[in-house]
């Protein structure tokens, strides 16, 4: 193997190759002596100087641990037999092997050209190779072909879905250190791979993607884990063959973060075959409440039944996410008989929320926040689920027959969406409702961009929330003369975000990014903004620095706050952006209980 020196890592001369024996450089450096025998690259310089093992280790090891591309890891951990030492197990923390339906070509040829597929050439080092044991986070993902699909229907395992699980097995039972399994295959695990995985007593994350294809296939029964923390399920459809993970739920007793992802095609199908009861039903007999901190669910689309109280224990649960759930004003007419039944949320679930994150809002959304207290965080999601190009169609059809509409049916297209009027109403309720219920709590607070808030409604968030630190809301006008005046009631706002509508992006087309930050230089000061980092409007990112002075050619002296415009990148941590989202792989994971 040829070594070499990555030009991105910048090392001390004494890093460089060469130098006395392997074993007199353990002696003379305090590196352990097993270490020549586990890399092939050499250690020491033949001229004398001095080794890299002159630095402290813990030096070392703080450099490499701020490498954050697995390419520099893999390029630094080739360059001595120090570094090799020093990088392997970082190395191997995270491991991601991706399948591809097909081959891929580099340059010409095949990817694995010679050998086999790199994801299979990946599950071979771990399980041939001594590295497994680094493992603490292993993800699989992408397309497996499935060869001999046809077997399922006579009643048995292909043997090549067979194969796959045996090396998962074999792969995972080396890895003692692992802590978080995400299998997001096209096909889903077998038993012998969730027996392997419950028998880890360091798992604490688990996510599993079960397949959209009605191929037959053995369905199983989840095992529990005796020390999961998080559990993630995604596309979960009915009708094609998804797990029971309710004995799970059950008997994991220390799981804490529950996410939920069911498959669309139910609620894009007004298809209600889902049930809670699937999932809870062995909580409801056992009158167990899960001590969920987090729980989120997508795109589940069923009748209510009472096992809706047996989900989590309202008095652990301080963060809930819904998205696509539970309807609203804006959703698929097709679906209101269903999500009617929702309309009464049970007061006992309303005890201790802190966070709130949905997609969804209407009138009886208003009453349960009323009901709430104690909100800190609220984030009204403003990305739409698209529906599918046929919905229109299927609306003004029944029983396959399409409806003829005659000169006494009402103008007003049957998909025609919710007035503005009616919109800007259900704002002022919700905005009422958090104000006044919630307002000394909240901290973060993110609107829909489909409530383009007055001067009055803004004046309304100022006076009842002083305690707001990030602020997302779209806004009627587009002079933010308004906006200057409330901004220095708002002493701890850190992040103000203006949403996307016509009166933003209006503003953005008549006044140049120039004066905009000219303007915002001297405005920062004027209006004693200390605390403000960033400020959006629509796609434009405004960073706020520190404060500078310059002297006009009067001899006057005046103070303004650097602004300089960044990208998308650069707030991609901050809540307000980061939860404008429609995943639940955005919620952040809770801290867990020791």
């Amino acid at each position: 193997m040829t070594s070499y020196t990555d030009p991105k890592l910048v090392l001390p001369p004494s890093a460089e190759r060469g130098g006395p024996s392997s074993a007199a450089c353990a002696s003379l450096n305090g590196v352990p002596r097993f270490v020549s025998y586990t890399s092939p690259v050499s250690t020491g310089r033949h001229d004398g100087a001095p080794h890299a093992g002159t630095l402290p280790l813990s030096l070392i090891a703080h450099i490499v641990s701020l490498l954050d591309d697995i390419a520099d890891v893999s390029r630094v951990c080739r360059t001595s037999r120090l570094l090799y030492y020093m990088t392997v197990p970082q190395l191997y923390r995270r491991v991601q092997l991706r399948s591809y339906n097909g081959i891929r070509y580099v340059n010409g040829r095949p990817e694995g050209f010679g050998g086999c597929s790199p994801f299979m050439s990946g599950l071979n080092g771990l399980v041939t190779n001594n590295h497994a044991h680094l493992v603490e986070e292993f993800r699989i993902w992408g397309q497996w072909k499935e060869v001999g699909v046809e077997d399922f229907a006579q009643g048995r395992v292909p043997d090549n879905s067979m194969m796959l699980n045996i090396l998962l097995r074999a792969a995972t039972d080396k890895m003692v250190k692992l802590r978080t399994f995400s299998w997001e295959l096209s096909c889903k695990p077998l038993k012998t791979v969730y027996q392997g995985l419950a028998a880890h007593n360091t798992l604490t994350s688990l996510t599993i993607k079960f397949p959209s294809s009605r191929v037959p296939r053995p369905s199983v029964v989840v095992p529990p884990m005796p020390n999961l923390r998080a559990f993630k399920a995604i596309d979960i459809d009915p009708l094609c063959y998804s797990d029971d993970f309710s004995l799970m739920i059950l008997q994991s007793k220390k799981l804490e973060d529950l996410r939920l992802h069911f498959s669309p095609r139910m609620r894009r199908e007004a298809e209600p075959t889902l049930n809670l009861e699937t999932y809870f039903g062995r909580c409801l007999k056992h009158n167990y409440l899960v001590p969920l901190k987090h729980m989120g669910i997508q795109n589940f689309f069923g009748f209510k039944t009472e096992v809706l109280e047996a989900i989590f224990d309202p008095n652990t649960c301080t963060s809930v996410t819904s998205l696509d759930t539970w309807g609203g004003v804006s959703s698929d007419p097709r679906n209101v008989f269903v999500d009617d039944t929702w309309k009464t949320i049970t007061r006992d679930m309303r005890k201790h929320f802190k966070v709130v994150r949905c997609n969804e809002f209407s009138s009886y959304h208003v009453e349960a926040v009323s009901r709430w207290s104690g909100l800190e965080k609220v984030y009204i999601v403003s990305a739409k689920t698209p529906r599918s190009a046929d919905t229109a169609e299927q609306t003004r059809s029944t029983c396959g027959t399409t409806q003829h509409f005659e000169a006494s049916d009402p103008i007003t297209p049957s998909d025609s969406p919710v007035s503005d009027h009616e919109m800007m109403q259900l704002g002022r309720g919700y905005i009422h409702a958090l104000t006044r219920h919630h307002g000394a709590s909240l901290k973060h607070l993110l609107l829909s961009d489909q409530w383009a808030l007055t001067a009055d409604d803004i004046s309304e968030i100022v006076r009842f929330c002083p305690n707001l630190e990030q602020l997302g809301i779209a806004v009627n006008s587009t002079s933010p003369i308004f906006l200057r005046l409330l901004m220095p009631f708002l002493a701890k706002l850190q992040v103000l975000r203006i949403l996307a509508n016509e009166w933003s992006l209006e503003h953005l087309r008549t006044v140049s990014d120039e004066e905009r930050v000219e303007g915002m230089s001297a405005d920062m000061w004027k209006q004693g903004a200390e605390s403000l980092r960033y400020v959006g409007i629509a796609d434009r990112i405004h960073e706020i620095g520190k404060n500078y002075q310059i002297v006009h050619k009067n001899g006057t002296v005046e103070t303004r706050r650097e602004v300089k415009i960044v990208d998308l990148e650069a707030v991609k941590h901050v809540a307000i952006w980061k939860l404008d989202s429609l995943s639940l792989d955005v919620d952040p994971i809770a801290p867990f209980d020791p």
